[in-house]
């Protein structure tokens, strides 16, 4: 049977752009339309960041002056918006991106202009005039009255004309559900809407109208040769534009299953209008098209898939017993039956039996497999894995080859504790942030199904002083000085501190590495104020920078802080931050200090903002990582390799800004994956490799060099949910850490990189995960792991969790939780409140987040006596796979009381 089989040409950028899929209809109609033969046709068209702009040789011309020129076009009378209309604009201008934006309103920030109303568009450069027709899917917005394009900002532009065009004879929109492309019958064609650089066309359904609620998942299936990612677009009735979901492909030339969940995204609302698909982002791929449609469940045949193989530990010795994980997951709607694993390890002793049968794997749920190997001499080791299918004669359905490394113990002194550090030569001051958030086994759950990224020191107890003193060794013998410390303080209340307070307040080796606070101030509206910034420097000052190791720029204490601009948001703008600032400096002087030296992580990527920056006080600037720019060229996938090519970009670019107000620090990005929080369509950024990293430090040491400074900021030192990490690891092990150290330290000797293993100490992992499935709080300040945003004075007493609602959105975030959806089907809280009040639960799984549509929510009477709520989940589409985490909002409003008896599944 033959699927639709087509290989996608490199075309030119300008073909990517959002052109209709078909030729203008004669019955096309223009709804208004600008042309600019003389200057008075600009009227009412206001440029911004663009230099003399004016009408030439039947023309709209101008030089863009920034980073974000625009053109905000005349009010217009209003335009019924509907699905079937496109803009065309037919313009001169430089290669980048463009946007064009539209509005309903005059009321809002922006005169009614939002990135919610925006088209990206792509503009070929050169010579010629092009025609860009951009279908901007704006039927929810009702009306249109005005636009706004901003041009690309790399050169000159010249517009020749704008017009709104409506289609003329549309075809009845279609309510198939299911396209099957055997011998090409499926209606769908190459389309052009999508503004996409250096990317293959997308391929475009007909017109539809089929209703999204009863269909929250997209099935594709398919076969690539080539490439990452596919990307799924889609227009809805109820939304505004195109919205762009993206997913990781299996590029090996076989036929795989793709389940995209839409369900719970805001945007499937109402009927769905038209999908797309980019089956792969490399324009050579040859892709085979079998079965495209839209899915009440998760579809398609079992395809399981080999996610990972390979050493469970970073550093594996010869003598020792080494760990080799498989990690299978079946992506298709229809479970996995009969299926074993064998591995095959020449040279090794394996411990047991080579062959493990697994029974069934059902939709989403990760399966592991391990074994036990042994090798007494040091070398690489090939170990090869086969998945096959005992129900079809032992098919094989997946396979993978890798080496294991054995090397030889390093022969270390007798002692009672940990070595000495070793600190590497280096006159860099380089930093890197710590997110202190490993403290119980309930966090490190979702880590565990990426073997690839176990720590070496295990699933540890951050709170241990040993652990951090291995941290500290292990920093300081590879070039890093000091940590920015992510901390957390919201009107007060102060959380995640048992690393800085219990481990590193404790630790042995803690005069080796110093310090500072990052304060992730990303705190709800109304929570700073003049009395709250002067607690929470008065505490900084009564326990942090009298510390010796406390980290200081300029003889000053440094403080770096997350967002200025939610300071300015709750003072009522950057005059009564600045006074905050000052504040600061006053109170630090009568204590002794010559000042704090505040920094500032975000605020500073325009010229307006770091001059205000520099105006309220701060006197650096850096970022918590680099590469936010590329996600608007690349999407949200994309490879290590362009972060470290843009690197000393967005360097220069930073310090041209700060134009010699503040100091700025480059950011040496250590990656980013957050799938382990967000799910597979998270932003991912793929291929990062130790030498990768090493040619972006070397590129940063270039780069101060060149500046006669000598401070860096590394990406986080621990983001592992993130994907931001450079503390030993299973894949890469101390690679990164060299890497590292070859870029910023002197060459010589350094001590071997020992292991807890290598000196008798560990392991250090805490407790196995047993995950809780109801709660009942009998023991006094016994929280069970419940935390709360918007409550205050959390606690347990009289067997009941107790607390008072301080903002109209409060959380009760339960620990971290793993239950099979098909096993349960309600959610029993038994509580009371003093007054009346709505109770919701929200929840995530191991594919999705938190949101709306995966939630419930009842009335409580606020009468003063208990009540069950019964959260009946079975009924909601999104209650399925593995439920990872669990949220309940006890309350809709500020101020009130409750009391929680119990929490459980059933």
């Amino acid at each position: 049977m033959k699927r639709l089989t087509t290989f996608l040409p490199a075309v030119p950028a300008l073909l990517f752009v959002a052109l209709l899929a078909t030729a203008a209809d004669a019955d096309d109609r223009t709804l208004i339309e600008w042309r600019f033969a003389t200057q008075a046709d600009a009227k009412g068209w206001s440029p911004g960041s663009i230099a003399d702009c004016r009408v030439e040789d039947g023309m709209l011309t101008g030089t863009p002056t920034g980073n974000d020129p625009l053109l905000i076009g005349p009010v217009f009378d209003p335009i019924a918006a509907t699905a079937v209309q496109w803009v065309e604009i037919r313009m001169r201008s430089a290669a980048g991106h463009a946007e064009l934006y539209w509005t309903e309103t005059l009321e809002g920030r922006f005169g009614g202009f939002s990135g919610r109303k925006m088209t990206l568009f792509d503009c070929a450069g050169g010579e010629a005039v092009e025609t860009y027709r951009i279908r901007p899917f704006w039927q929810a917005a009702g009306k249109i009255i005005r636009l706004r394009i901003d041009p690309p900002s790399a050169g000159p532009f010249a517009i020749e004309s704008i017009r709104i065009v409506s289609a003329g004879d549309t075809a009845e929109a279609s309510t198939a559900k299911q396209w099957q492309f055997q011998n090409g019958a499926a209606p769908w064609a190459p389309s052009r809407i999508d503004a996409t650089a250096n990317m293959p066309p997308l391929l475009e359904s007909p017109l539809l109208a089929v209703p999204t609620e009863p269909y929250p998942f997209v099935h594709v299936r398919m076969a690539a040769d080539r490439g990452e990612k596919a990307i799924l677009v889609y227009a809805t009735e109820k939304s505004t534009g195109w919205q762009r979901v993206e997913f990781p492909i299996e590029a090996d030339g076989q036929m795989h299953s793709y389940n995209v969940d839409l369900g719970q995204r805001p945007d499937w609302v109402g009927n769905v209008l038209l999908l797309g698909l980019r089956a792969s982002n490399v324009p050579e791929a040859r892709v085979t098209l079998d079965t495209i449609e839209l899915a009440a469940d998760p579809a398609g045949p079992p395809d399981v898939r080999l996610h990972y193989f390979g050493r469970e530990e970073g550093v594996n010795r010869a003598g020792r017993p080494a760990a080799i994980v498989a990690l299978l997951e079946n992506h298709g709607g229809a479970p996995a039956m009969g299926l074993s694993a064998v591995l095959a390890a020449p040279g090794l002793q394996i411990d047991g039996t080579a062959k493990q049968v697994i029974e069934s794997i059902g939709y989403a749920r990760p399966k592991y497999v391990r074994w036990m190997v042994s090798g007494e001499r040091e070398g690489q080791f090939p170990i090869s894995l086969t998945i096959a299918d005992r129900a079809t004669s032992g098919a094989p359905v997946a396979s993978a080859t890798v080496s294991l490394e054995l090397t030889p113990a390093p022969k270390v002194a007798a002692g009672d504790y940990i070595p000495e550090p070793q600190p590497a030569a280096t006159h860099y001051e380089v930093g890197s942030y710590y997110f202190p958030g490993w403290h119980s086994m309930s966090r490190w759950h979702p880590i565990r199904t990426y073997p690839e990224r176990k720590p070496v020191l295990g699933w540890y107890d951050e709170s241990n002083p040993e652990v951090a003193d291995w941290q500290i060794k292990w920093a300081a013998e590879h070039g890093i000085r000091f940590f920015l410390v992510d901390w957390y303080w919201h009107q007060g209340n102060r959380h995640l501190e048992h690393w800085l307070h219990e481990a590193f307040g404790k630790a042995r080796f803690r005069k080796y590495m110093q310090w500072c606070v990052m304060w992730a101030n990303h705190n709800q509206p109304g929570s700073h104020s003049e009395e709250d910034w002067r607690a929470v420097t008065q505490y900084w000052l009564d326990h942090y920078f009298s510390d010796p190791q406390y980290y200081r720029i300029d003889d000053r204490p440094a403080v770096f802080i997350w967002s200025p601009d939610n300071i300015r948001r709750d003072l009522g703008g950057s005059e009564n931050a600045a006074k905050l600032y000052a504040m600061s400096q006053e109170m630090a002087r009568a204590a002794g200090y010559k000042g704090i030296y505040f920094a500032a992580m975000f605020g500073h990527h325009n010229e307006h903002g770091s001059a205000m920056l520099a105006d309220e006080g701060y006197r650096g600037t850096t970022s918590y990582h680099g590469f936010g720019p590329l996600i608007s060229q690349l999407g949200r996938r994309f490879p290590f390799a362009a972060v470290v090519e843009y690197g000393p970009t967005l360097w220069r670019e930073e310090t041209e800004r700060n134009a010699g107000r503040m100091d700025y620090f480059p950011v040496v990005d250590t990656g980013w994956a957050s799938e382990p929080w967000h799910g597979p369509g998270a932003m991912t950024i793929t291929g990062r490799t130790p030498e990768l990293l090493g040619k972006l430090c070397a590129e940063a040491r270039r780069f101060v060099d060149a500046r006669g400074s000598n401070r860096i900021v590394l990406g986080p030192w621990n983001e592992w949910g993130e994907g931001s990490y450079i503390e030993p690891y299973t894949e890469y092990g101390f690679d990164d850490l060299a890497a590292v150290r070859k870029a910023f330290c002197e060459p010589g000797s350094y001590p071997p990189n020992l292991i807890p293993a290598d000196i008798g100490r560990g392991p250090y992992d805490l407790p196995d995960f047993e995950p809780a499935t109801a709660w009942t709080f009998d023991k006094p300040d016994n929280l069970l792991g419940w935390s709360g945003v918007q409550i205050g004075r959390l606690t347990v007493a009289d067997g009941l969790l107790v607390g008072r609602s301080t903002g109209n959105d409060p959380v009760l975030s339960a620990p971290r939780i793993s239950l099979d959806a098909d096993r349960y089907s309600r959610l029993v809280v038994r509580m009371k409140a003093d007054r009346d009040t709505a109770v919701q639960v929200f929840w995530g799984t191991n594919r999705s987040r938190h949101n709306e549509r995966a939630s419930e929510h009842l009335s409580l009477p606020g009468d003063g006596a208990f009540h069950e709520l019964v959260f009946e989940l079975a009924g909601n589409r999104n209650w399925r796979s593995l439920v990872t985490s669990l949220r309940i909002d006890p309350a809709s409003q500020s101020g009130i009381h409750f009391q929680i008896d119990t929490i459980r599944f059933e």
